[in-house]
């Protein structure tokens, strides 16, 4: 089994071994021939010379000429695998035209890129104009833009905004202006008089707080409040208890 893999492996040799075969083979099957040939001369010795001579010559022709024959198709089983090898190279470089003919509109395409690259310049020139006209409106914008600005920073609820965040910060004063500016736009807001009444009393200015608190007090009470106006009571009769009657006054009805 060993041998007949390696045969297998080696056509070659396997090519030449039957035809060493095939050569042992004919000499075989020609040599009897010749031993009949023998007992013939023997028999009739008339014929000894004709019959050998042609026997031999047979057997000389196709001891020459099958030994050929066989010794050829190793040779072309061998030879065969080369076209086909040839073949494959072929069929590998085959794919190496479509790559130069891919080359080509790679041309054409920048050919192609060319003019887009050239045409925005008349763009860029016409728009510098345009710029130019628009300038003056950018410049003029923020001036026109300035009140708009104050107007936002004035609106009650900005102020009130940066008033508490003063009074927190403890920058007190600041948080009177902010309270004293917005009482002006809404002058009749409760709740803005008793935050700036906070304020003054935070600051230690208990006259101006108790004064506030009298005069929302009663305003409170009249709208149902009840218990803030009676703290505020509390808080007046300490500094001042002349107010502090005024107050309880108007709770009483």
């Amino acid at each position: 089994m060993h041998i007949l893999r390696w045969l297998m492996k080696h056509p070659i040799m396997l090519a030449w071994l039957l035809a060493i075969v095939a050569i042992l083979l004919n000499f075989g099957i020609g040599g009897k021939p010749a031993e009949h040939g023998g007992k013939e001369m023997a028999a009739k010795p008339e014929q000894t010379h004709v019959a050998p001579k042609v026997d031999a010559g047979h057997t000389a022709a196709q001891q020459h000429v099958a030994p050929a024959e066989v010794a050829v198709v190793p040779v072309q089983a061998a030879t065969q695998p080369a076209p086909a090898a040839a073949a494959m190279v072929q069929a590998v470089e085959v794919p190496a035209a479509p790559v130069q003919a891919a080359e080509v509109p790679k041309a054409a395409a920048q050919a192609a890129e060319a003019p887009v690259v050239a045409t925005p310049a008349p763009a860029a020139e016409q728009a510098a104009p345009a710029q130019a006209v628009e300038a003056p409106a950018v410049v003029a914008t923020p001036a026109q833009a300035a009140p708009a600005q104050q107007a936002s920073a004035n609106a009650p609820s900005d102020l009130l905004r940066a008033a508490r965040e003063a009074y927190w910060a403890n920058e007190l004063d600041r948080a009177v202006g902010l309270y004293t500016d917005l009482l002006k736009q809404t002058p009749d807001s409760l709740d803005y008089k008793g935050e700036l009444a906070n304020v003054y009393w935070k600051q230690g200015n208990a006259e101006q707080a108790s004064t506030l608190f009298a005069d929302i007090a009663p305003k409170l009470a009249a709208q149902g409040r009840t218990t803030e106006a009676l703290n505020m009571k509390l808080y007046v009769d300490m500094v001042n208890p002349e107010l502090a009657k005024q107050i309880d006054a108007a709770l009483k009805k």
